[in-house]
């Protein structure tokens, strides 16, 4: 087909052999190029790539007239060049929307470890005082900020396409991150973690007072007491095991394999005034393994668990023996059951997110405590033996008004409530003022004097 608009005669191939189709391309070709001639756009067809360099060569030129950046004609181009020239290619600008940007856009984020950046080793970067050097690819996805600041080239890029009219101007869309989901360990607030525990001692403390009425399949009938002492029992271990992990932020599995042989210093100073008993803990679970320094509420919790096995078993445990153990001596693999109940009786299943609680929440309780009296998270980590990275990730859900002394240094007696004097210390400090103004100008009042001899018993005023 031939055409003449804008002054200009073009020529194009319709490919095809079909002379009904080739009359319904060509009327397609004439319609949307009186259109573009209509909008002002050029009527040529302007590859992607020409586009940037064209626009490059812009960039270089307005830098080199100091209007705009020195930097730009440097950090620029291989940007433009490796990410969206490879990705549009020769694609014509016009046909170019906004859907094809959101594209692009998953396409560069994956860029260096799914897409095109996966077969390339290094990078040559080149500063700006003309240094040269090779670096190896990143393989991560690109950060947030990395994306936007990219975004500003191709934005501007399509403004000044459209300027040049190569293209109608498109809606270039803004880059958003999703909320990342809370990680976070549920734990406990300190006013919880106190309600959890006079919860607890409630429940252990409850009278037997009430009767279940039990009738057996062959006629018998008998009483039984809501709380045996047996449940009693139970309910004592449960309270020592909130204690002991909500002092030492052990893991569930470190608590589970933990034996008295592993309790350190505690033999010798359990019979000791309570300044001066001690206990260390030998953990460990699958992987990790460690020393640990609890504090001392931990202690009363072994004293509990100690007991209760001497007044069940009839001796002392050995050190073989488990420090969770049931009635026989048995190592008792897990609270889960008890632990879930006395939350649902305290009200405190889930917390404020709507999570489950758990016995990982006594772990977090206590790193969280830790870190809200001002411990370094240096020594937190050692202690529980994680790194400091998901200390910040999972645990570190610290309540500012439990930290809000460290979040106001040296204004800790602004809020103190101002002591009056009395009239006694009021009056000799009007009194003292007034001797000093009257020395000050050279002043004698005899009144003043005398008064100031006798108020200290004739010392030199």
């Amino acid at each position: 087909m031939r055409y003449s608009l804008g002054g200009k005669q073009y020529k194009k191939t319709l490919g095809t052999a079909d002379e009904d189709q080739a009359l319904q391309r060509a009327y397609e070709i004439w319609h949307e190029q009186s259109f573009r001639n209509k909008q002002g756009l050029s009527l040529d067809s302007h590859p992607f790539v020409e586009v940037a360099e064209e626009f490059i060569e812009k960039i270089v030129a307005e830098a080199e007239r100091d209007e705009r950046s020195k930097y730009h004609p440097i950090y620029w181009p291989p940007i433009i060049r490796r990410f969206p020239v490879g990705y549009f290619g020769d694609r014509p600008i016009e046909t170019i929307a906004t859907a094809d940007i959101e594209r692009y856009l998953e396409w560069r984020k994956t860029y260096w470890t799914t897409g095109p950046g996966l077969q390339v080793r290094t990078i040559r970067c080149e500063r700006e005082d003309g240094r040269v050097f090779i670096r190896p690819a990143p393989r991560r996805v690109a950060a947030l900020s990395t994306i936007k600041g990219e975004m500003v080239i191709i934005r501007e890029m399509f403004d000044q396409a459209a300027k040049w009219g190569y293209c109608k101007p498109i809606i270039i869309p803004a880059v958003k991150v999703r909320k990342k989901p809370d990680t976070r360990r549920p734990g406990f607030s300190p006013e919880e973690y106190e309600r959890l525990l006079n919860k607890s001692l409630e429940r252990i403390s409850e009278p037997q007072q009430s009767v279940r009425l039990i009738k057996a399949k062959d006629g018998r009938v008998w009483t039984q007491s809501t709380l045996t002492d047996r449940v009693r029992s139970d309910r004592v271990r449960l309270h020592a095991y909130i204690e002991l992990m909500g002092s030492s932020g052990l893991r569930p599995t470190e608590a589970k394999n933990l034996k008295w042989g592993n309790i350190l210093r505690y033999r010798e100073t359990k019979d000791l005034p309570p300044f001066k008993q001690d206990a260390r803990l030998q953990v460990h679970g699958k992987s990790k393994h460690g020393d640990a320094v609890p504090l001392h509420g931990a202690i009363q919790a072994l004293h509990m668990l100690w007991n209760i096995f001497v007044s069940e078993v009839g001796r002392e445990p050995t050190d073989d023996e488990p420090v969770f153990a049931d009635a026989q001596g048995k190592a008792i693999l897990s609270f889960k059951r008890g632990f879930g109940a006395l939350l649902k009786a305290a009200d405190l299943e889930y917390d404020h997110r709507g999570v489950k609680r758990t016995s990982y929440s006594l772990r977090h309780f206590y790193i969280s405590q830790m870190l809200a009296n001002n411990v370094s998270i240096h020594h937190v980590a050692r202690n529980t033996r994680t790194s400091i990275a998901m200390i910040d990730k999972h645990y570190a859900q610290v309540n500012t008004e439990q930290i809000k002394d460290f979040l106001r240094p040296g204004e800790e007696d602004l809020m103190n409530e101002p002591k009056l004097l009395d009239d006694e210390t009021y009056d000799e400090i009007a009194l003292l003022e007034k001797r000093l103004a009257e020395l000050k100008a050279g002043e004698t009042s005899e009144r003043t004097a005398k008064k100031l001899l006798q108020k200290y018993g004739g010392q030199h005023a």
